[in-house]
């Protein structure tokens, strides 16, 4: 060594002074060649340590330095060369103790940091079964001298990690043990890629549709099992073949666009009959992508079919039932459209009338409540069954919804025919329909518009004859009535009324009036509910209730509801710009509006325009919405909670609801109705009603709501059975905007 050393420090012409290196004196390029040269010729023990230090013929302090220099280097080359490897190292002895750790740069996979790993053991660090892995492995590469592996899983942060542990006997000697390289490497996205492709390989296996892979020439590489049962032919047979044996199996035509798809966009997809030779044909839908490489060259084509045999069959019955009632087995809304509209069509073609008859059961309501909703739907089933069996082929006669019925007669002779087929269908339901326990005796009402002279429209048609049908209702039930100028009183107000309304929503002529919810306890604000009002001349003697029931019939609730919303928004936004404190507005729900699609929708863009907190709304539903058991307003009322809107039950106490049918919706809150608070210092049956009802909600953790409180006593008593909140006009009146914007100021300065 002491040769070797003196021909590299004579190469790189190091000064010597009195024959000693002045290491001070060296540039650090110079020094960087010297620590290279000594790091290629020296061997780290004391000999080679005393040695290279005559050789040099430097100090012992000198000596030091460029030992601890070298070391300096040593390590920082280690650490680049680790930084640039995917692995993390460590030096541990024979009995897992961890000596040193190499992380450069991936300290982020440390299952502990370094300094709680440095000098550490395994069984210090790792739980007890994989430490004893770790120790059995240290061993086993010591005692073999050869490479070891092992694979494990670690929690790292909140990421479960997967690792692979080679230990590889070093060679190097600490305090007289031998020790280990451990070199460690993150493997979990090699771990996911192979969970991925066992499942790849999982799906083609099982999948229902048939997968077939062809090479860029279309030679077919691979097809599961579902391929090869659509098309009928064995594995060996489809396996390198070209994939021009499919255009045997279907027509020119197609043929024919599947090449040209392919040519032009690269993939095709579409319905085709697949051609057997003994056996039906096999109805399709194939899709066919070609799968390019990164040079945009074609590496393999992708086919996928699906047998849609049976779907077929699922086609027609979908279309039947799109156009036909499920209970009924009659034509719908949408297939009755449909024919009426043809059937005007055809009348002014053929310039002869035609009638559309509107008819629903008398009292059906009460056979329901009377006999229970199955014989209801039985006698609705043999209602149809009847009015099918004595029409003529040319007329459609259809259910519309409920107990309401069309009937469509094209081609009639004049006004005495048509009179005819009314006093059949009323003949008809005369002798009693016989159930299993019951013979129950109906009667129907019918209206009857004629077309095209009553209404050129569907809608308009159905509107005409709703209105006869009103007329035949107030006439006593079991009759017919065409409609005609000289409609019933009612008829004509029903008319009126949503004609004013239709105006109305066209102009805004509504308005909107508050009444404050108070704490019993302190007085307090609790909410503020909405009253409609419409400021139209001739709708200022119509109660609200007969305007609101007239909306929902002739389906305008949601346009009134529309505007509702948008009017307590901008007030909201309003009162909230002013006190900069929430407050909670009660807006009552129509069981209409509940069934539309666009409800939810329709609040949360609303909402979001006027940066308004869903759980500032609350929603009254009343207790005969909860009765109709429908999906959809189940699926709103969770859709509007989810966006954190608040509901409350309205009317209770005088319906036919019970705490059961509550527990299936998100209620924070219950209102007592006002019949059973009216009389209540004085009525001890009423006492005990409100007290059970107050009891129950509480358990079920819903706060309680008294509405027409209109006295100190009714207010006392309701204290005393420990009710929440009350309304009513011992309290306010409902009041306009700006008289309910003094009350909230007023509120906000007593919290002060």
């Amino acid at each position: 060594m002491h040769r070797l050393l003196k021909r590299q420090l004579d190469r790189l012409r190091v000064p010597i002074e009195n024959g000693r290196i002045s290491i001070d004196a060296l540039d650090q390029k110079t020094l960087d060649q010297l620590l290279l040269t000594i790091e290629q010729t020296y061997n780290d023990d004391e000999e080679s340590y005393n040695l290279l230090q005559n050789s040099l013929k430097v100090s012992s302090a000198e000596m030091r330095a460029l030992y601890e220099q070298l070391q300096v280097k040593s390590r920082k080359r280690l650490e680049a060369v680790i930084a640039a490897s995917p692995d993390l190292l460590f030096l541990l002895d024979k009995n897992g103790v961890y000596l040193d750790c190499y992380t450069t740069g991936k300290e982020y996979l440390l299952y502990k940091s370094i300094a709680k790993i440095t000098n550490q053991s395994i069984f210090e660090i790792f739980e007890p079964e994989l430490a004893l892995k770790f120790h059995i492995l240290i061993t086993e590469a010591l005692t073999t001298e050869t490479l070891q592996r092992l694979e494990y899983k670690l929690l790292i942060g909140d990421e479960q990690k997967y690792f692979e542990a080679r230990v590889i006997p070093s060679g190097i000697f600490v305090d007289g043990h031998n020790t280990v390289i451990t070199l460690v490497r993150d493997i979990t996205k090699d771990k996911e890629q192979e969970y991925l492709s066992r499942l790849s390989n999982i799906v083609f296996e099982e999948a229902t549709e048939g997968i077939m892979i062809s090479d860029s020439d279309r030679r077919v590489m691979r097809v599961n099992p579902a391929m090869i049962h659509i098309l009928g032919i064995p594995e060996k047979d489809l396996l390198g073949k070209h994939s021009d044996f499919f255009s045997a199996l279907i027509t020119a035509d197609v043929k024919t666009s599947i090449d040209t798809g392919m040519i032009q966009q690269g993939h095709w997809h579409g319905e085709i009959e697949i051609k057997h030779s003994q056996k039906e044909s096999t109805l399709a839908w194939l899709t066919m992508d070609a799968v390019k490489n990164d040079l945009g060259e074609i590496s393999n084509f992708v086919s996928m079919l699906t047998n849609i045999s049976e779907l077929q069959v699922v086609r027609d019955e979908l279309k039947y039932l799109a156009t036909h009632d499920a209970l009924t087995k009659l034509p719908n809304r949408t297939l009755l459209f449909d024919r009426l509209e043809h059937a005007i069509a055809s009348s002014y073609r053929t310039q002869e009338m035609g009638a559309l008859c509107f008819f629903d059961i008398d009292h059906f309501k009460k056979i329901n409540d009377t006999y229970g909703h199955e014989i209801g739907d039985s006698i609705l089933r043999e209602f149809a069954n009847r009015l099918t069996s004595s029409m003529r082929a040319s007329d459609t006669v259809g259910r519309l919804s409920g107990d309401e019925f069309l009937l469509i007669i094209s081609g009639a002779q004049n006004i005495e025919s048509i009179t005819q087929i009314a006093q059949k269908l009323i003949t008809l339901f005369e002798a009693p329909i016989i159930l299993e326990y019951y013979d129950i005796k109906i009667s129907i009402s019918i209206g009857i518009a004629l077309f095209p002279h009553d209404g050129s429209s569907p809608e308009a048609l159905i509107r005409a004859a709703d209105d006869a049908m009103y007329r035949a209702k107030q006439s006593g039930r079991n009759n017919f009535q065409f409609y005609s100028d000289e409609l019933s009183s009612l008829s004509k107000e029903h008319i009126m009324i949503r004609e004013q309304l239709e105006k109305a929503i066209l102009e805004n002529s509504f308005t909107l009036l508050y009444q404050p919810h108070y704490s019993l306890e302190d007085d307090s604000l609790r909410g503020i509910e909405v009253f409609l009002r419409c400021t139209a001349t001739k709708m200022r003697n119509i109660p609200i209730s007969r305007a609101i029931a007239v909306a929902e019939e002739s389906q305008l609730i949601n346009a009134i509801g529309i505007f509702v919303l948008n009017e307590c928004s901008k007030q909201l936004e309003y009162w909230q710009s002013i006190t900069k404190q929430p407050i909670r507005l009660v807006i009552n729900l129509s069981p209409y509006e509940l069934i539309g699609t666009q409800l939810t929708q329709n609040i949360k863009e609303s909402l979001v325009m006027h940066q308004i907190e869903p759980s500032m709304i609350e929603f009254d539903i009343t207790e005969k919405t909860l009765a109709l058991k429908n999906k959809v307003i189940k699926k709103n009322v969770d859709e509007l909670f989810a966006l954190g809107c608040q509901f409350c039950i309205d009317d209770f106490g005088v319906g036919d609801t019970s705490f059961g049918d509550i527990t299936d919706y998100h209620f924070h809150k219950l209102k007592i109705d006002p019949s059973l608070i009216r009389h209540l210092p004085e009525n001890p049956k009423d006492q005990a009603i409100v007290s059970a009802i107050i009891s129950m909600a509480k358990k079920l953790g819903l706060t309680v709501l008294a509405e027409g409180v209109e006295s100190e006593e009714q207010a006392n008593l309701l204290r005393e059975l420990e009710c929440d909140e009350a309304q009513g006009y011992l309290f306010n009146k409902p009041l306009t905007a700006d008289e309910i914007t003094q009350i909230i100021l007023e509120n906000k300065s007593r919290e002060k």
